[in-house]
């Protein structure tokens, strides 16, 4: 079965190289000739590109065992400004399902101890292809946070929503070339557990730098620990 499978993607693969190479007004025939067709507009071309480099990217994925999602995310990078809002699109999803997974990992405790979710923060950027001139506004991931009853620091379900988040803040780095984690409580709560309001900065694995800092908010519920993931900088420019 799973030769079979692999025998299939790999030939599903050739074919989306050799269709997305063929070359551009041209239609190639069964019969190795080819026949003249209409320019594509370059939206056409953006969303052919976003659309193939989707696919490949998800069966080589699948291919190399890994999430089909995240080989679709990195295949659409190449394809234009639809690919590039593709990309936008999986980190939102990213950052939510990083975020389901924290408060599932509460699922166990009683309703008193669990974790509070809001909406990600998203905001909307304008971005531009150099080559093509063409312009779009996408909405991309800013910030997502979780709220935490202090109460549950010590027990291993805040250590593994803590991990869900924590790896985000890692995925988002190495994406965007740097991220920030904030974590506030009430002063009251800082300073009933001493906490030293600090900021330090970590790195990824590739070298990419996390900037972790605490603060103070009375707009934070009382013994509630806030932990906020924020997304570096965006690139604009599709490459």
């Amino acid at each position: 079965m799973t030769v079979n499978f692999c025998k299939s993607a790999m030939a599903l693969a050739t074919s989306l190289l050799l269709v997305s190479c063929a070359a551009p007004g041209t239609n190639s025939n069964p019969d190795g000739s080819t026949t003249a067709t209409a320019p594509a507009s370059k939206t056409e071309a953006a969303a052919a590109g976003a659309t193939l480099g989707c696919l490949g990217g998800a069966i080589l994925a699948e291919l190399m065992g890994k999430d089909a999602k995240v080989g679709c995310a990195a295949g659409a990078l190449l394809g234009g400004l639809a690919g590039y809002e593709k990309a936008r699109q999986a980190e939102i999803d990213a950052a939510e399902a990083a975020q389901r997974e924290a408060v599932q990992a509460y699922a166990a405790l009683p309703a008193n101890q669990q974790p509070k979710m809001s909406a990600v923060k998203t905001v909307d950027v304008v971005a531009e292809d150099p080559k093509t001139k063409e312009k779009k506004s996408v909405k991309a991931f800013d910030s997502v946070s979780l709220d935490l009853p202090i109460s549950t620091k010590e027990l291993p379900e805040y250590d593994q929503a803590i991990g869900k988040l924590k790896a985000l803040a890692e995925k988002v780095a190495d994406e965007r070339g740097s991220a920030d984690i904030s974590i506030g409580m009430t002063a009251t709560d800082a300073k009933a557990r001493k906490v030293k309001l600090e900021t330090a900065t970590v790195h990824t694995k590739k070298g990419n730098p996390i900037t972790v800092g605490r603060y103070v908010s009375e707009q934070i519920p009382k013994g509630t620990e806030r932990f906020t993931v924020k997304a570096g900088k965006l690139n604009t420019k599709v490459s």
